[in-house]
């Protein structure tokens, strides 16, 4: 039985930090306007996940733009329903996850705890891009 739960640990813990891959459409010329759709992979890791092609790539279509700024969707997963807010690290360029807690008065936004699957989660951003 020991066995069991040890085995289930160790599956937990080497669960795939979850990563996020971008499809990037150029909305106006000269690819300054970009839409990318991104879905996710795997599990949230503490502090975020990359975009696997890094936010040149993901967010602007081609290595070397830059992303200036941009708005972007929620995402939500078509896998577990759940819905997060997005946010993109400037410093880090990964993605972090938010959602509520659900508890007590107030419903305050937290990081997404490590170890959630985030499998099919997908969000949509419009990025101006340099």
């Amino acid at each position: 039985m020991w066995r069991l739960g040890l085995a289930a640990l160790l599956a937990a813990q080497t669960a795939a930090a979850a990563t996020w891959t971008c499809t990037a459409t150029a909305v106006a010329t000269p690819s300054q306007l970009v839409l990318s759709r991104c879905t996710a992979t795997g599990t949230y890791t503490t502090g975020g996940d990359p975009l696997v092609e890094g936010p040149n790539k993901a967010l602007c279509g081609r290595v070397e733009r830059l992303p200036t700024g941009g708005v972007h969707t929620t995402a939500e997963s078509a896998t577990t329903g759940e819905a997060y807010v997005v946010i993109l690290g400037k410093v880090t360029q990964h993605v972090y996850l938010a959602t509520s807690a659900k508890t007590g008065a107030e419903y305050a936004l937290g990081e997404v705890a490590a170890g959630t699957s985030i499998e099919g989660a997908t969000f949509t951003a419009l990025t101006l891009c340099k």
